[in-house]
This record gives C-alpha cells, sequence and structure tokens, in this order.
C-alpha cells in the first residue's frame, strides 16, 4: 500500500492543485509516513514496549479515509486561519503594556538562575538586558515585518538561558525559562520596540510576544502583507525540508504563499528574505513532491497520522528550543496543514472550540468518556502544564500521542523526582503504572482535566 501511495502522490498533487485553484474535487493528497521509532530500554514504561510507535497502527479501517470536517466548510476554514495567522499585520499599536513587559527582567533581576548547570548567571544578568532593551521609550517603532529564518522569540534580548536550579526534579536543560516561542520563516509579525543597539527587536505574532534578533526579521509593505493574505497558501508537511535557494531548512508548522497551482513534481512558493535595506523580498522557491501541500490538506485520520509521524520519536524541546517541539508545539505544527491554528499554550488549546470537562470524573469514567465521545485524530486531552492527542485504543483504553518530558515519582523518602521519556512517543494514559517509583498516584490519567474535539466526521 506504501508502495502505491509513493507511486500515486505526484498525481494527487497535481488533482488537488485543480481544486484550490477552481477545478475539479481531487484524490486527497497524503503526507510522507516517517518510519516509525520503536522505543525500548532499560527503565521506560511497559507501554513503550507494547504499543506500536506508529500513528498508522491505530487507524481504523473504515474511517481511516473519512473527513473530519465538510468540503463546504473549507473556504471558511482557511479564512479564519488566514485571519489568526495574520493578526499582528492588523494592529496599530502593541498589545502588550510595558508592564507585562518589564515582568520577567524585573523576576529574573530577584533570581538570575542559572546558565548551566552549576554555573549561576550574575546578580547584573538581568538588570543589563532590561537596561540594554530601553523599554523608557517603549514603543520606539511600530511596523509589520515577517521572520525570514528559523528563529524563537525569547523573554529578553538574549540568546543566553535562565534556568532554574539543575539539581531539583524537571529543571535544568531544556527548561530555559527565557524561551517564550520558536518560529519559523515566514511568521507575520508586529515589531513593537528596537533594543538600545538596534540588535534585537521586540514582536508580536498571533502565538505570543517576545525579542528576537534583527536580522531574522524583515519589514513588509502593503504587497508583501497582500501575498499572505491569501488563502491560497502551501503548508510544510516533511520535517528538515530543504529550501537550497534561499539557504534555509524548514519543519512542519512552516507555511508559504502559493505561487502558482502544484504540477506532478512539487509546488513552487514564495519565501521571504531580507533584503540589504531590512525590507523583504519575496523568492520564488521549489518545493519537491511530497514535502509540501495546499491548505488545508483533507483532514483525514490517516492524512494526520502520516504528518504526526513526522515527529515520531523526535527528542523533546521546551518552547521549541534547538528546532526540537514541547507538547503544544506537536498539537499546533500537527494541525497546520489542516487549517487549524492552535494557539501557543496547552490551556489556552484545550479551550479551542470548546471543551468537554473529566476532571470531576473518576479515572474508568474519565476513560470511557474519551472513547465514547472522543473523535481519533481530531481530540486534544488536557492536563495541567500538557496536552495530548487522542488516537484510538488499546484493549479499550484511550491511546494518545504526545510529546512529553517525563513522569513524576516518588521515593520512599516521599522525594519528588522524574522518569524522563523526553520525546514524542504513544502510550496510554496510564503509562509508568507498572513502574514503582510511579504508581497509579502518578500516572497522567490523574490529572485530565477536559478534552477538546476539534472536528467530527461528517
Amino acid at each position: 500500500m506504501n508502495r502505491l501511495l509513493r507511486f500515486c502522490r505526484p498525481l494527487v498533487l497535481v488533482l488537488f492543485a485543480l481544486a484550490v485553484f477552481g477545478c475539479a474535487r481531487p484524490t486527497p493528497p497524503v503526507a510522507p509516513v516517517a518510519p516509525p521509532t520503536k522505543a525500548v530500554g532499560k527503565g521506560e514504561v511497559e507501554d513503550l514496549r507494547v504499543l506500536p510507535q506508529d500513528l498508522n497502527a491505530y487507524l481504523r479501517p473504515d474511517t481511516a479515509d473519512k473527513t473530519l470536517y465538510p468540503q463546504e466548510q473549507i473556504g471558511l476554514r482557511m479564512e479564519n486561519f488566514v485571519q489568526e495567522w495574520t493578526a499582528p499585520w492588523r494592529m496599530s499599536k502593541p498589545g502588550y503594556a510595558r508592564k507585562a513587559v518589564e515582568e520577567i527582567f524585573r523576576r529574573f533581576e530577584k533570581s538570575p538562575g542559572f546558565a548551566a548547570p552549576g554555573q549561576r548567571n550574575s546578580p547584573e544578568f538581568a538588570a543589563s538586558l532590561h537596561a540594554a532593551a530601553g523599554l523608557g521609550s517603549y514603543p520606539n517603532v511600530v511596523r509589520k515585518a515577517v521572520t525570514v529564518k528559523n528563529t524563537n522569540l525569547r523573554g529578553m534580548p538574549t540568546a543566553s538561558p535562565r534556568f532554574a536550579d539543575p539539581s531539583l526534579p524537571g529543571e535544568g536543560y531544556p527548561f530555559d525559562y527565557l524561551q517564550h516561542t520558536s518560529l519559523p520563516p515566514g511568521t507575520p509579525l508586529l515589531v513593537t520596540h528596537a533594543s538600545r543597539d538596534g540588535a534585537w527587536l521586540l514582536a508580536e505574532s498571533a502565538l505570543t510576544f517576545g525579542w528576537l534578533p534583527a536580522t531574522d526579521v524583515a519589514y513588509v509593505d502593503d504587497a508583501a502583507v497582500a501575498a499572505f493574505s491569501t488563502t491560497k497558501l502551501a503548508a510544510v508537511i516533511r520535517d528538515q525540508t530543504a529550501l537550497p535557494e534561499v539557504g534555509l531548512t524548514v519543519d512542519v508548522g512552516a507555511i508559504f504563499p502559493l505561487a502558482g497551482p502544484p504540477d506532478r513534481s512539487g509546488l513552487t512558493v514564495l519565501v521571504p528574505v531580507r533584503a540589504a535595506s531590512g525590507s523583504v523580498e519575496l523568492r520564488q522557491v521549489r518545493l519537491p513532491a511530497g514535502a509540501a501541500a495546499p491548505m488545508p490538506m483533507p483532514m483525514t485520520p490517516r492524512n494526520v497520522a502520516a504528518v504526526g509521524n513526522q515527529f515520531m520519536g523526535k527528542v523533546y524541546g521546551w518552547g521549541g528550543i534547538d528546532g526540537k517541539r514541547d507538547c503544544s508545539a506537536l498539537t499546533h505544527d500537527l494541525f497546520v496543514p489542516f487549517g487549524i491554528y492552535l494557539p501557543r499554550n496547552s490551556a489556552s488549546q484545550a479551550a479551542y472550540g470548546g471543551s468537554v470537562p473529566l476532571g470531576d470524573l473518576p479515572n474508568d469514567q474519565k476513560e470511557a468518556t474519551i472513547v465514547s465521545q472522543g473523535v481519533p485524530f481530531a481530540t486534544l486531552v488536557w492536563m495541567q502544564g500538557h496536552i495530548l492527542v487522542y488516537v484510538g485504543q488499546y484493549k479499550g483504553r484511550p491511546v494518545v500521542y504526545h510529546d512529553m518530558w517525563g513522569l513524576h515519582t516518588f521515593s520512599e523518602g516521599s522525594r519528588d523526582g522524574r522518569l524522563v521519556i523526553g520525546r514524542a512517543v504513544v502510550t496510554t494514559l496510564r503509562a509508568g503504572e507498572e513502574v514503582p517509583a510511579v504508581g497509579p498516584t502518578h500516572i497522567l490519567l490523574n490529572r485530565v482535566r477536559s478534552m477538546s474535539i476539534l472536528a467530527r466526521p461528517y
């Protein structure tokens, strides 16, 4: 079957292009399937030795290719997506007050934290950055812009980290508390402030705000805004897709305007680059077949599984640090190709489209409700600080896909700890129940509070 899909994919993209640019309804394109990752190792939970670490294993033959939203909703879905994605370009002033911007400086002036294990930040760490930010004149810039590189929004204008005490459970790398989020190239921004030396810019994206290097940004004019403010967009559906024409490598989650209809060999998109003047130039870049798809891809369980398998087994990264994903980055990137632009943090994602409360239910009833009401590959399961995707069942219990750091553990002396998983995995909500240091008291299921259904079969 996989060989047949690889053979047919170029034809699929052509047919899909006809629909996007005003012709016949296509056969749905299918994202490339990443090789499944088997995770077996000493100390790991039984779920990782028993459950297939391949989302295709959880597809049901009767629903795998059923679209989870009707054809007539596609136009409205994409209009809503573009409105959310380009929201910063409709702002005429900052969305954050100076007090909110300065809060992180003041907090870390009192507690500078660590740069690495055993290496404390100096007491002047945050104070010097606060002075360099020049926030007395905030906002000193209000201009529309776009990212031109894979970049990060930071809490202060520095790439240096601020960790809590690494000797504490769940602290140290990768939990850099200056890391707000990573952003792919082509992300709309509103720049609201420049540091005293101009090397760092404070900007707002649709996800959150933060500081980023000025060289990672280009200012846009009305023509560039118009080019991005269209429903004719392409989403990258393969991690580590090379764009040699502009010297970039992009992952799932990146979005670019289409420069024309796809053909058998792929599609052409407009990628922003920074000119010497600091303004944007849009260059045509060719993406090979299977690397990107016109948006929205048909949201079928099979297509969601194919995109999700791109992340399977990849290392966890808080806030997108070092180009890695955390739990909410995984869910955000997973649903972008299908025209769903989720918020950045797990609590906001849990409320997207409304939620079903589960927190007051006994554990067995929580599981039964997820199985009976949840839609596999279109349902988010939320607990404080963590978000997961419901993908199906194993022996009557819900199975979830998530990027997790680890499970809380306890010892005989009641010392808190972590059983580190540190990657994207498939588990049940009872993962680790058989591990003495985790046991029934520390399983994920105890903390589940709600689920949110993003789409339903029709």
